[in-house]
Protein backbone atom coordinates (compact mmCIF):
# COMPACT_ATOMS: atom_id res chain seq x y z
CA UNK A 1 0.00 0.00 0.00
CA UNK A 2 2.27 3.03 -0.99
CA UNK A 3 0.98 6.04 -0.13
CA UNK A 4 -2.59 5.48 0.82
CA UNK A 5 -5.25 8.20 -0.39
CA UNK A 6 -7.18 7.39 2.70
CA UNK A 7 -6.51 5.22 5.75
CA UNK A 8 -8.31 4.34 8.80
CA UNK A 9 -8.62 2.00 11.37
CA UNK A 10 -7.21 0.53 15.09
CA UNK A 11 -4.84 -1.38 16.32
CA UNK A 12 -4.44 -3.77 19.29
CA UNK A 13 -2.04 -5.11 22.01
CA UNK A 14 -2.53 -8.24 24.06
CA UNK A 15 -0.37 -8.62 27.21
CA UNK A 16 -0.81 -12.79 27.23
CA UNK A 17 -0.65 -13.71 31.01
CA UNK A 18 -1.63 -10.43 32.43
CA UNK A 19 -4.02 -9.65 35.07
CA UNK A 20 -3.83 -6.26 34.57
CA UNK A 21 -6.10 -5.99 32.06
CA UNK A 22 -8.34 -8.55 32.10
CA UNK A 23 -10.34 -6.87 29.70
CA UNK A 24 -8.72 -7.92 26.93
CA UNK A 25 -6.85 -6.19 24.55
CA UNK A 26 -5.37 -2.63 24.62
CA UNK A 27 -7.16 -0.37 21.30
CA UNK A 28 -5.86 2.82 19.67
CA UNK A 29 -6.09 4.54 16.22
CA UNK A 30 -2.33 4.29 14.50
CA UNK A 31 -0.55 7.49 12.84
CA UNK A 32 -2.11 7.86 9.80
CA UNK A 33 0.62 9.04 8.22
CA UNK A 34 4.20 7.23 7.49
CA UNK A 35 4.40 3.58 8.56
CA UNK A 36 1.14 3.68 10.41
CA UNK A 37 3.22 3.32 14.04
CA UNK A 38 0.67 2.96 16.90
CA UNK A 39 1.52 4.32 20.75
CA UNK A 40 -0.65 1.90 23.73
CA UNK A 41 -0.50 2.96 27.11
CA UNK A 42 -1.76 0.67 29.90
CA UNK A 43 -1.04 0.63 33.95
CA UNK A 44 -0.58 -2.96 35.45
CA UNK A 45 -0.35 -3.92 38.25
CA UNK A 46 3.28 -4.69 40.19
CA UNK A 47 2.51 -8.36 39.78
CA UNK A 48 1.95 -8.17 36.35
CA UNK A 49 4.55 -6.01 35.42
CA UNK A 50 6.98 -8.30 36.46
CA UNK A 51 5.22 -11.20 35.25
CA UNK A 52 5.66 -9.32 31.70
CA UNK A 53 9.55 -8.44 32.12
CA UNK A 54 10.10 -11.47 33.20
CA UNK A 55 8.52 -13.50 30.32
CA UNK A 56 9.73 -10.79 28.16
CA UNK A 57 13.78 -12.27 29.06
CA UNK A 58 12.79 -15.84 29.50
CA UNK A 59 12.78 -15.79 25.42
CA UNK A 60 8.82 -16.59 25.84
CA UNK A 61 6.69 -14.15 23.57
CA UNK A 62 4.37 -11.61 25.67
CA UNK A 63 3.01 -9.70 23.23
CA UNK A 64 0.63 -10.30 20.49
CA UNK A 65 -0.41 -6.75 18.19
CA UNK A 66 -2.86 -6.56 15.38
CA UNK A 67 -3.86 -3.81 12.96
CA UNK A 68 -7.62 -4.28 11.16
CA UNK A 69 -7.16 -1.30 8.94
CA UNK A 70 -9.27 0.53 5.80
CA UNK A 71 -7.40 1.71 2.86
CA UNK A 72 -8.03 3.62 -0.23
CA UNK A 73 -5.32 2.48 -2.46
CA UNK A 74 -4.25 4.56 -5.23
CA UNK A 75 -4.54 3.46 -8.82
CA UNK A 76 -1.29 3.87 -10.94
CA UNK A 77 -1.43 6.62 -13.45
CA UNK A 78 -3.10 4.92 -16.52
CA UNK A 79 -6.30 3.48 -17.44
CA UNK A 80 -7.58 -0.05 -17.64
CA UNK A 81 -10.63 -1.19 -19.43
CA UNK A 82 -12.19 -4.81 -18.39
CA UNK A 83 -15.02 -6.26 -20.19
CA UNK A 84 -17.42 -9.62 -20.20
CA UNK A 85 -20.36 -9.83 -23.20
CA UNK A 86 -22.88 -11.96 -21.40
CA UNK A 87 -24.39 -13.69 -24.59
CA UNK A 88 -20.79 -14.50 -25.43
CA UNK A 89 -19.61 -15.69 -22.12
CA UNK A 90 -22.79 -17.66 -21.71
CA UNK A 91 -22.45 -19.26 -25.38
CA UNK A 92 -18.29 -20.36 -24.78
CA UNK A 93 -19.57 -21.79 -21.23
CA UNK A 94 -19.53 -25.35 -21.44
CA UNK A 95 -16.88 -25.65 -23.96
CA UNK A 96 -14.28 -23.85 -22.65
CA UNK A 97 -14.97 -24.12 -18.77
CA UNK A 98 -12.44 -27.34 -19.03
CA UNK A 99 -9.63 -25.65 -21.10
CA UNK A 100 -6.18 -25.18 -19.15
CA UNK A 101 -6.55 -21.40 -20.62
CA UNK A 102 -9.99 -20.11 -20.00
CA UNK A 103 -8.84 -16.60 -20.01
CA UNK A 104 -7.06 -17.07 -23.20
CA UNK A 105 -10.05 -18.56 -24.78
CA UNK A 106 -12.22 -15.80 -23.73
CA UNK A 107 -9.76 -13.56 -25.41
CA UNK A 108 -9.15 -15.46 -28.44
CA UNK A 109 -13.29 -15.09 -28.80
CA UNK A 110 -13.55 -11.38 -27.84
CA UNK A 111 -16.13 -12.35 -25.13
CA UNK A 112 -13.97 -10.88 -21.97
CA UNK A 113 -11.02 -9.39 -21.16
CA UNK A 114 -8.48 -6.76 -19.34
CA UNK A 115 -7.19 -4.16 -21.54
CA UNK A 116 -4.29 -1.57 -20.80
CA UNK A 117 -5.24 1.35 -22.73
CA UNK A 118 -2.96 3.83 -20.91
CA UNK A 119 0.10 2.99 -18.99
CA UNK A 120 3.00 5.80 -18.50
CA UNK A 121 6.16 4.92 -20.12
CA UNK A 122 7.93 4.35 -17.72
CA UNK A 123 5.60 2.67 -15.17
CA UNK A 124 6.62 -0.30 -13.62
CA UNK A 125 5.96 -3.69 -15.59
CA UNK A 126 5.10 -5.66 -12.68
CA UNK A 127 2.52 -3.43 -11.40
CA UNK A 128 1.15 -3.52 -14.08
CA UNK A 129 0.38 -6.56 -14.50
CA UNK A 130 -0.63 -7.01 -11.09
CA UNK A 131 -3.20 -4.12 -12.22
CA UNK A 132 -4.36 -7.05 -15.05
CA UNK A 133 -4.19 -9.78 -12.81
CA UNK A 134 -6.43 -7.76 -9.92
CA UNK A 135 -9.23 -6.88 -13.25
CA UNK A 136 -9.21 -10.52 -14.15
CA UNK A 137 -9.73 -10.99 -10.74
CA UNK A 138 -12.10 -8.66 -10.48
CA UNK A 139 -14.43 -10.06 -13.51
CA UNK A 140 -14.16 -13.79 -11.90
CA UNK A 141 -17.50 -13.80 -9.98
CA UNK A 142 -18.64 -13.86 -13.78
CA UNK A 143 -16.49 -16.04 -15.81
CA UNK A 144 -15.92 -20.06 -16.28
CA UNK A 145 -14.57 -22.50 -14.60
CA UNK A 146 -16.20 -21.20 -11.23
CA UNK A 147 -18.32 -18.20 -11.60
CA UNK A 148 -21.84 -17.77 -12.69
CA UNK A 149 -22.83 -16.18 -16.35
CA UNK A 150 -23.57 -12.35 -16.47
CA UNK A 151 -26.89 -11.62 -17.21
CA UNK A 152 -25.84 -8.44 -18.53
CA UNK A 153 -22.56 -6.84 -20.29
CA UNK A 154 -19.96 -5.83 -17.87
CA UNK A 155 -18.01 -2.65 -19.00
CA UNK A 156 -15.61 -1.05 -16.48
CA UNK A 157 -12.99 1.20 -16.84
CA UNK A 158 -10.36 1.89 -13.93
CA UNK A 159 -8.11 4.98 -13.90
CA UNK A 160 -5.73 7.07 -12.14
CA UNK A 161 -8.32 9.47 -10.43
CA UNK A 162 -10.05 6.56 -8.85
CA UNK A 163 -9.33 4.19 -5.68
CA UNK A 164 -10.12 0.91 -4.21
CA UNK A 165 -10.99 0.64 -0.81
CA UNK A 166 -8.95 -2.39 0.59
CA UNK A 167 -9.80 -3.68 3.97
CA UNK A 168 -6.89 -5.58 5.68
CA UNK A 169 -6.44 -7.48 8.87
CA UNK A 170 -2.66 -8.10 10.04
CA UNK A 171 -1.63 -9.23 13.56
CA UNK A 172 0.95 -11.52 15.23
CA UNK A 173 2.88 -12.45 18.15
CA UNK A 174 6.37 -10.52 18.87
CA UNK A 175 9.40 -11.55 19.29
CA UNK A 176 11.03 -11.60 22.31
CA UNK A 177 13.48 -8.65 23.04
CA UNK A 178 17.39 -9.26 23.87
CA UNK A 179 17.05 -5.92 26.42
CA UNK A 180 19.36 -5.42 29.50
CA UNK A 181 17.55 -4.70 32.86
CA UNK A 182 17.52 -1.24 32.67
CA UNK A 183 16.66 -0.15 28.90
CA UNK A 184 13.13 0.88 28.09
CA UNK A 185 10.65 -1.74 26.29
CA UNK A 186 9.47 0.24 23.21
CA UNK A 187 9.45 -1.54 19.87
CA UNK A 188 8.92 -0.36 16.65
CA UNK A 189 7.19 -3.52 14.38
CA UNK A 190 7.46 -3.62 10.47
CA UNK A 191 4.21 -4.43 8.82
CA UNK A 192 5.82 -6.14 6.27
CA UNK A 193 6.92 -9.13 8.54
CA UNK A 194 5.62 -12.71 6.75
CA UNK A 195 3.53 -13.04 10.91
CA UNK A 196 1.74 -10.21 9.33
CA UNK A 197 0.81 -12.31 6.07
CA UNK A 198 -2.72 -13.58 5.54
CA UNK A 199 -4.85 -16.48 3.42
CA UNK A 200 -8.08 -14.96 3.27
CA UNK A 201 -11.05 -17.26 0.94
CA UNK A 202 -13.92 -16.27 0.03
CA UNK A 203 -16.50 -19.08 -0.94
CA UNK A 204 -20.03 -19.29 -2.56
CA UNK A 205 -22.54 -22.03 -3.90
CA UNK A 206 -24.74 -22.13 -6.85
CA UNK A 207 -26.76 -25.32 -5.79
CA UNK A 208 -30.41 -25.21 -6.90
CA UNK A 209 -31.85 -24.46 -3.86
CA UNK A 210 -35.21 -22.89 -5.14
CA UNK A 211 -36.39 -26.40 -6.39
CA UNK A 212 -35.86 -27.94 -2.24
CA UNK A 213 -34.26 -30.65 -3.60
CA UNK A 214 -30.75 -29.78 -1.50
CA UNK A 215 -31.32 -28.75 1.69
CA UNK A 216 -27.50 -27.20 1.83
CA UNK A 217 -23.86 -27.82 0.74
CA UNK A 218 -21.48 -27.97 3.22
CA UNK A 219 -17.91 -27.00 2.54
CA UNK A 220 -14.91 -28.28 4.46
CA UNK A 221 -12.09 -25.91 4.20
CA UNK A 222 -8.44 -27.40 5.70
CA UNK A 223 -5.39 -25.36 5.87
CA UNK A 224 -2.44 -27.19 7.53
CA UNK A 225 -4.12 -27.77 10.92
CA UNK A 226 -6.24 -25.34 10.74
CA UNK A 227 -10.35 -26.41 9.66
CA UNK A 228 -13.38 -24.44 8.72
CA UNK A 229 -16.85 -25.08 8.12
CA UNK A 230 -19.15 -23.39 5.83
CA UNK A 231 -22.65 -23.96 5.42
CA UNK A 232 -25.05 -22.64 1.96
CA UNK A 233 -28.93 -22.69 2.31
CA UNK A 234 -29.04 -19.73 -0.68
CA UNK A 235 -26.87 -18.43 -3.42
CA UNK A 236 -26.65 -15.07 -1.99
CA UNK A 237 -24.16 -16.28 1.60
CA UNK A 238 -20.68 -15.33 1.01
CA UNK A 239 -18.37 -17.49 3.75
CA UNK A 240 -14.82 -16.03 5.10
CA UNK A 241 -11.89 -17.74 6.04
CA UNK A 242 -9.21 -15.84 7.22
CA UNK A 243 -5.96 -17.31 8.79
CA UNK A 244 -2.13 -16.33 8.77
CA UNK A 245 0.11 -18.10 6.25
CA UNK A 246 2.20 -20.63 6.81
CA UNK A 247 5.14 -20.58 4.19
CA UNK A 248 5.70 -24.18 4.42
CA UNK A 249 2.05 -24.53 3.32
CA UNK A 250 1.77 -21.45 0.68
CA UNK A 251 -1.60 -20.20 -0.05
CA UNK A 252 -3.49 -23.48 -1.19
CA UNK A 253 -6.58 -24.63 1.03
CA UNK A 254 -8.37 -27.40 0.61
CA UNK A 255 -12.25 -27.47 0.65
CA UNK A 256 -14.59 -30.76 0.64
CA UNK A 257 -18.21 -29.94 -0.48
CA UNK A 258 -21.05 -31.97 0.71
CA UNK A 259 -24.56 -32.02 -0.31
CA UNK A 260 -27.31 -32.64 2.25
CA UNK A 261 -30.51 -33.49 0.54
CA UNK A 262 -34.29 -32.52 1.86
CA UNK A 263 -36.10 -35.07 3.89
CA UNK A 264 -33.15 -37.67 3.38
CA UNK A 265 -30.31 -38.34 5.54
CA UNK A 266 -28.52 -39.47 2.41
CA UNK A 267 -25.07 -36.61 0.94
CA UNK A 268 -23.54 -36.38 -2.23
CA UNK A 269 -19.82 -36.09 -1.85
CA UNK A 270 -18.66 -33.94 -4.10
CA UNK A 271 -14.76 -33.88 -5.71
CA UNK A 272 -12.48 -32.43 -3.70
CA UNK A 273 -11.04 -29.14 -4.35
CA UNK A 274 -7.54 -27.38 -4.07
CA UNK A 275 -6.73 -23.67 -5.38
CA UNK A 276 -4.59 -20.77 -4.12
CA UNK A 277 -7.15 -18.14 -5.26
CA UNK A 278 -9.43 -15.49 -2.67
CA UNK A 279 -12.76 -16.34 -4.66
CA UNK A 280 -14.31 -19.62 -5.05
CA UNK A 281 -17.49 -20.67 -6.31
CA UNK A 282 -18.59 -24.73 -4.97
CA UNK A 283 -20.60 -25.39 -8.99
CA UNK A 284 -23.48 -28.26 -7.78
CA UNK A 285 -23.96 -29.60 -11.65
CA UNK A 286 -26.74 -32.23 -10.21
CA UNK A 287 -28.94 -32.31 -7.45
CA UNK A 288 -29.27 -35.94 -7.36
CA UNK A 289 -32.27 -36.74 -9.46
CA UNK A 290 -33.27 -38.54 -12.60
CA UNK A 291 -35.82 -36.43 -14.29
CA UNK A 292 -37.02 -37.12 -17.75
CA UNK A 293 -39.99 -35.43 -19.66
CA UNK A 294 -41.79 -38.26 -21.81
CA UNK A 295 -44.78 -37.23 -24.43
CA UNK A 296 -46.86 -39.34 -26.55
CA UNK A 297 -48.31 -36.60 -28.33
CA UNK A 298 -46.78 -38.46 -31.84
CA UNK A 299 -49.19 -41.22 -31.38
CA UNK A 300 -52.89 -41.26 -33.12
CA UNK A 301 -55.39 -42.33 -30.12
CA UNK A 302 -57.97 -43.71 -32.38
CA UNK A 303 -55.82 -46.74 -32.89
CA UNK A 304 -53.60 -46.83 -29.16
CA UNK A 305 -56.31 -47.32 -26.32
CA UNK A 306 -52.94 -46.36 -23.75
CA UNK A 307 -49.36 -47.23 -23.59
CA UNK A 308 -47.53 -48.03 -20.35
CA UNK A 309 -43.51 -46.75 -20.07
CA UNK A 310 -41.45 -48.89 -17.73
CA UNK A 311 -37.86 -46.88 -16.57
CA UNK A 312 -35.56 -48.61 -14.55
CA UNK A 313 -32.01 -47.26 -13.53
CA UNK A 314 -29.17 -48.51 -11.91
CA UNK A 315 -25.16 -47.49 -11.00
CA UNK A 316 -23.20 -49.85 -8.95
CA UNK A 317 -20.59 -47.35 -8.68
CA UNK A 318 -22.44 -45.00 -6.77
CA UNK A 319 -24.04 -47.69 -4.26
CA UNK A 320 -27.74 -47.16 -6.61
CA UNK A 321 -29.43 -50.66 -6.70
CA UNK A 322 -32.10 -51.35 -9.31
CA UNK A 323 -34.82 -49.14 -9.02
CA UNK A 324 -37.55 -49.38 -11.09
CA UNK A 325 -41.26 -47.42 -12.48
CA UNK A 326 -44.11 -47.53 -14.39
CA UNK A 327 -46.02 -44.55 -15.87
CA UNK A 328 -49.36 -44.94 -18.02
CA UNK A 329 -50.08 -42.57 -20.84
CA UNK A 330 -53.34 -41.90 -23.00
CA UNK A 331 -55.15 -39.75 -24.98
CA UNK A 332 -56.28 -37.89 -21.81
CA UNK A 333 -52.82 -37.83 -20.15
CA UNK A 334 -50.47 -37.80 -23.23
CA UNK A 335 -47.68 -36.30 -21.22
CA UNK A 336 -45.80 -36.42 -18.03
CA UNK A 337 -42.78 -35.21 -16.05
CA UNK A 338 -40.93 -38.18 -14.30
CA UNK A 339 -38.38 -37.77 -10.96
CA UNK A 340 -36.82 -40.30 -9.20
CA UNK A 341 -34.50 -39.19 -6.09
CA UNK A 342 -31.67 -41.06 -6.41
CA UNK A 343 -28.93 -39.36 -4.04
CA UNK A 344 -25.66 -39.42 -6.61
CA UNK A 345 -25.15 -38.03 -10.00
CA UNK A 346 -26.96 -39.52 -12.97
CA UNK A 347 -23.99 -40.84 -15.34
CA UNK A 348 -25.15 -43.82 -16.35
CA UNK A 349 -28.07 -44.55 -19.26
CA UNK A 350 -31.14 -45.45 -18.12
CA UNK A 351 -33.73 -48.19 -19.77
CA UNK A 352 -37.28 -47.62 -20.73
CA UNK A 353 -39.71 -50.58 -21.94
CA UNK A 354 -42.95 -49.83 -24.16
CA UNK A 355 -46.01 -51.78 -24.32
CA UNK A 356 -48.93 -50.22 -26.16
CA UNK A 357 -52.89 -52.04 -25.92
CA UNK A 358 -53.98 -51.21 -29.25
CA UNK A 359 -57.95 -50.93 -29.61
CA UNK A 360 -58.22 -53.89 -31.75
CA UNK A 361 -57.17 -55.81 -29.28
CA UNK A 362 -53.59 -56.53 -29.94
CA UNK A 363 -50.50 -55.37 -27.75
CA UNK A 364 -47.06 -54.67 -29.12
CA UNK A 365 -44.33 -54.69 -26.44
CA UNK A 366 -40.59 -53.18 -27.33
CA UNK A 367 -37.81 -54.35 -25.02
CA UNK A 368 -35.82 -52.85 -22.54
CA UNK A 369 -33.15 -50.42 -24.35
CA UNK A 370 -31.10 -47.86 -23.10
CA UNK A 371 -31.39 -43.95 -23.17
CA UNK A 372 -29.42 -40.88 -22.33
CA UNK A 373 -31.91 -37.98 -23.19
CA UNK A 374 -34.19 -35.82 -20.81
CA UNK A 375 -36.66 -35.55 -23.34
CA UNK A 376 -38.18 -38.35 -25.00
CA UNK A 377 -41.09 -39.17 -27.76
CA UNK A 378 -42.68 -42.39 -27.38
CA UNK A 379 -42.46 -43.47 -30.65
CA UNK A 380 -46.00 -45.08 -32.70
CA UNK A 381 -46.63 -48.90 -32.59
CA UNK A 382 -45.55 -50.97 -34.96
CA UNK A 383 -45.82 -54.45 -35.90
CA UNK A 384 -41.65 -54.30 -37.28
CA UNK A 385 -38.89 -52.92 -34.91
CA UNK A 386 -35.32 -51.77 -36.04
CA UNK A 387 -32.70 -51.05 -33.46
CA UNK A 388 -29.77 -48.70 -34.55
CA UNK A 389 -26.36 -49.37 -32.57
CA UNK A 390 -24.17 -46.11 -32.81
CA UNK A 391 -20.82 -46.20 -32.50
CA UNK A 392 -18.03 -43.47 -32.01
CA UNK A 393 -15.79 -45.22 -34.35
CA UNK A 394 -13.06 -42.17 -34.40
CA UNK A 395 -10.88 -41.69 -31.24
CA UNK A 396 -11.53 -38.56 -29.20
CA UNK A 397 -7.94 -36.82 -29.61
CA UNK A 398 -9.20 -33.21 -30.09
CA UNK A 399 -12.64 -33.99 -29.44
CA UNK A 400 -15.25 -33.82 -26.39
CA UNK A 401 -17.95 -35.17 -27.74
CA UNK A 402 -20.23 -36.42 -31.11
CA UNK A 403 -24.13 -34.98 -30.51
CA UNK A 404 -26.05 -37.21 -33.83
CA UNK A 405 -29.28 -35.70 -34.45
CA UNK A 406 -31.62 -38.71 -36.10
CA UNK A 407 -34.70 -38.66 -37.92
CA UNK A 408 -36.92 -41.69 -38.77
CA UNK A 409 -39.77 -41.51 -40.87
CA UNK A 410 -42.09 -45.01 -41.06
CA UNK A 411 -43.52 -44.96 -44.73
CA UNK A 412 -46.42 -43.51 -43.66
CA UNK A 413 -45.53 -39.73 -42.56
CA UNK A 414 -45.11 -40.32 -39.40
CA UNK A 415 -41.84 -38.63 -38.10
CA UNK A 416 -39.87 -39.23 -35.26
CA UNK A 417 -36.95 -37.67 -33.95
CA UNK A 418 -33.77 -37.71 -31.02
CA UNK A 419 -30.32 -36.49 -30.04
CA UNK A 420 -28.02 -38.76 -28.79
CA UNK A 421 -24.52 -37.38 -27.37
CA UNK A 422 -21.56 -40.33 -27.63
CA UNK A 423 -18.58 -39.11 -25.02
CA UNK A 424 -15.45 -41.01 -24.46
CA UNK A 425 -17.04 -42.08 -21.31
CA UNK A 426 -20.31 -43.29 -23.10
CA UNK A 427 -19.33 -43.89 -26.57
CA UNK A 428 -22.12 -46.16 -28.00
CA UNK A 429 -25.98 -46.03 -27.97
CA UNK A 430 -29.18 -47.59 -29.19
CA UNK A 431 -31.92 -46.03 -30.83
CA UNK A 432 -34.76 -48.36 -31.94
CA UNK A 433 -37.34 -47.00 -34.11
CA UNK A 434 -40.51 -48.82 -36.20
CA UNK A 435 -42.53 -48.72 -39.01
CA UNK A 436 -45.52 -50.67 -40.57
CA UNK A 437 -43.40 -51.48 -43.76
CA UNK A 438 -39.42 -51.31 -43.36
CA UNK A 439 -38.81 -51.41 -46.88
CA UNK A 440 -40.70 -47.33 -47.20
CA UNK A 441 -39.14 -46.35 -43.65
CA UNK A 442 -36.30 -43.97 -43.96
CA UNK A 443 -33.63 -42.54 -41.61
CA UNK A 444 -31.17 -39.81 -41.92
CA UNK A 445 -28.64 -38.22 -39.28
CA UNK A 446 -26.69 -35.48 -38.99
CA UNK A 447 -23.39 -35.28 -36.63
CA UNK A 448 -21.69 -32.22 -35.11
CA UNK A 449 -18.96 -32.23 -33.70
CA UNK A 450 -17.20 -30.55 -30.34
CA UNK A 451 -13.55 -29.98 -30.41
CA UNK A 452 -11.47 -29.90 -27.02
CA UNK A 453 -10.54 -26.35 -27.80
CA UNK A 454 -13.87 -24.85 -27.64
CA UNK A 455 -14.94 -24.81 -31.85
CA UNK A 456 -17.42 -26.91 -33.53
CA UNK A 457 -18.63 -28.32 -36.72
CA UNK A 458 -21.91 -29.33 -38.39
CA UNK A 459 -22.02 -32.03 -41.05
CA UNK A 460 -25.04 -32.18 -43.52
CA UNK A 461 -27.80 -34.62 -43.36
CA UNK A 462 -27.09 -37.84 -44.75
CA UNK A 463 -29.16 -41.22 -45.18
CA UNK A 464 -28.27 -43.96 -42.61
CA UNK A 465 -27.35 -47.24 -44.38
CA UNK A 466 -29.70 -49.94 -43.65
CA UNK A 467 -27.47 -52.07 -40.96
CA UNK A 468 -27.64 -52.32 -37.19
CA UNK A 469 -24.84 -50.36 -36.50
CA UNK A 470 -24.08 -46.56 -37.69
CA UNK A 471 -20.52 -45.58 -37.42
CA UNK A 472 -19.89 -41.93 -36.09
CA UNK A 473 -16.76 -39.58 -36.60
CA UNK A 474 -14.00 -40.66 -38.72
CA UNK A 475 -10.58 -43.02 -36.96
CA UNK A 476 -7.38 -40.90 -37.75
CA UNK A 477 -4.74 -43.20 -39.33
CA UNK A 478 -2.41 -41.28 -37.46
CA UNK A 479 -1.50 -39.01 -34.68
CA UNK A 480 0.70 -36.29 -34.14
CA UNK A 481 2.17 -35.46 -30.55
CA UNK A 482 3.34 -31.92 -30.58
CA UNK A 483 4.49 -29.68 -28.13
CA UNK A 484 4.83 -25.94 -27.88
CA UNK A 485 6.91 -24.69 -25.07
CA UNK A 486 7.72 -20.81 -24.16
CA UNK A 487 10.24 -21.33 -21.24
CA UNK A 488 13.08 -19.21 -23.35
CA UNK A 489 10.36 -16.29 -23.16
CA UNK A 490 11.47 -13.26 -20.89
CA UNK A 491 7.67 -11.97 -19.79
CA UNK A 492 9.23 -8.97 -18.05
CA UNK A 493 9.05 -7.88 -21.73
CA UNK A 494 6.59 -10.08 -23.42
CA UNK A 495 3.12 -9.77 -21.72
CA UNK A 496 1.44 -12.57 -24.07
CA UNK A 497 2.00 -14.90 -26.97
CA UNK A 498 -0.40 -16.08 -29.59
CA UNK A 499 0.54 -19.10 -31.56
CA UNK A 500 -1.44 -20.46 -34.11
CA UNK A 501 -0.98 -23.70 -35.33
CA UNK A 502 -2.79 -26.06 -38.27
CA UNK A 503 -2.70 -28.97 -39.85
CA UNK A 504 -4.55 -31.16 -42.11
CA UNK A 505 -7.40 -33.49 -40.50
CA UNK A 506 -8.65 -36.77 -40.79
CA UNK A 507 -11.55 -35.74 -43.35
CA UNK A 508 -9.57 -33.31 -45.38
CA UNK A 509 -10.55 -30.20 -43.69
CA UNK A 510 -7.95 -27.66 -41.77
CA UNK A 511 -8.05 -27.74 -38.09
CA UNK A 512 -6.62 -24.67 -36.39
CA UNK A 513 -5.52 -24.31 -32.75
CA UNK A 514 -4.73 -21.08 -31.07
CA UNK A 515 -2.71 -20.93 -28.18
CA UNK A 516 -2.27 -18.24 -25.70
CA UNK A 517 1.00 -18.28 -22.72
CA UNK A 518 1.05 -15.03 -20.16
CA UNK A 519 2.51 -14.76 -17.09
CA UNK A 520 2.04 -16.88 -13.99
CA UNK A 521 0.34 -19.10 -16.65
CA UNK A 522 1.62 -22.52 -17.85
CA UNK A 523 5.17 -22.25 -20.00
CA UNK A 524 3.64 -25.91 -21.95
CA UNK A 525 1.04 -27.08 -23.76
CA UNK A 526 0.27 -30.76 -25.00
CA UNK A 527 -1.35 -30.60 -28.36
CA UNK A 528 -2.69 -34.59 -30.40
CA UNK A 529 -3.14 -33.96 -34.24
CA UNK A 530 -4.95 -36.86 -35.95
CA UNK A 531 -3.58 -36.82 -39.37
CA UNK A 532 -5.15 -38.07 -42.75
CA UNK A 533 -2.54 -40.93 -44.04
CA UNK A 534 -0.82 -42.81 -41.74
CA UNK A 535 1.16 -44.77 -44.84
CA UNK A 536 2.53 -41.47 -46.51
CA UNK A 537 3.39 -39.43 -43.52
CA UNK A 538 3.85 -35.79 -44.71
CA UNK A 539 7.61 -34.22 -44.11
CA UNK A 540 5.42 -30.81 -43.26
CA UNK A 541 2.88 -32.44 -40.82
CA UNK A 542 1.51 -28.43 -39.58
CA UNK A 543 2.12 -24.96 -40.56
CA UNK A 544 2.67 -22.63 -37.15
CA UNK A 545 3.17 -18.72 -36.58
CA UNK A 546 3.21 -16.84 -33.31
CA UNK A 547 2.94 -12.96 -32.48
CA UNK A 548 4.30 -11.55 -29.75
CA UNK A 549 2.73 -8.75 -27.53
CA UNK A 550 5.09 -6.36 -26.21
CA UNK A 551 4.75 -4.61 -22.66
CA UNK A 552 5.73 -1.48 -24.72
CA UNK A 553 2.30 -1.60 -26.91
CA UNK A 554 4.35 -2.88 -29.78
CA UNK A 555 4.33 -6.54 -31.12
CA UNK A 556 6.15 -9.03 -33.35
CA UNK A 557 5.29 -12.13 -35.34
CA UNK A 558 6.99 -15.05 -37.16
CA UNK A 559 6.42 -16.35 -40.55
CA UNK A 560 3.91 -18.70 -41.49
CA UNK A 561 6.41 -22.01 -41.07
CA UNK A 562 5.42 -25.88 -41.77
CA UNK A 563 7.44 -28.12 -39.53
CA UNK A 564 6.59 -31.48 -38.03
CA UNK A 565 9.18 -31.15 -35.13
CA UNK A 566 7.63 -32.52 -32.32
CA UNK A 567 8.71 -29.80 -30.45
CA UNK A 568 8.35 -26.35 -30.93
CA UNK A 569 10.58 -23.63 -28.97
CA UNK A 570 8.93 -20.34 -29.12
CA UNK A 571 11.63 -16.97 -29.23
CA UNK A 572 10.99 -13.72 -29.26
CA UNK A 573 12.13 -12.54 -32.85
CA UNK A 574 14.95 -10.13 -33.40
CA UNK A 575 13.41 -6.62 -34.72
Amino acid sequence: MNHPLWLDGTASLSLLGSAGDPGGAVRTQPSLSGAGPAAFQVALTPEAATLQWEVLHTGKPALQAAYRMHAMARLPAGQVHAYAHSADVTGLWDRIGALPDVRGALVEASAAGVEVLDWPADGDPQLLQTFIDWGWDWLAPWLPPNGTPPSSDIDAHFTGSAGLPWPFEIGGTLDALDLPRDEACFLSLDLSDPIFQQRRLVTRCNADFASRRIAAVTAQVSYGNRSHSAVFTDNETADRFVCPVDPALGRTVTIRPVVSFTASSAVLELPEMRTDTENVLISVDTDGWLTIDLSAAALDWSTVRHVEVGLRYQDDEHGIELVEDFLKFDAAHPAQHYERALYAPVTKPYEMHLSYDLTDGRTVDVDWAPGTDRTVLIPPPSDIWRTVRLSAAGRFDGVTAYLVDLESDDGSGHTSSTTVRLTPEADTANWRTGADDMSSATLKYRLTTVFADGHSTVDAWRDAPRTQRLDIGTAPSAVLDVSIVADLIDFSVVKLVKTTLSHPGPAGQTDTHAVMFAPGQPTSVDLRLPMPDKDAQPQHGYTVTSTFYLRDGGHRSTPVTPGSDPVIVLQLPPV
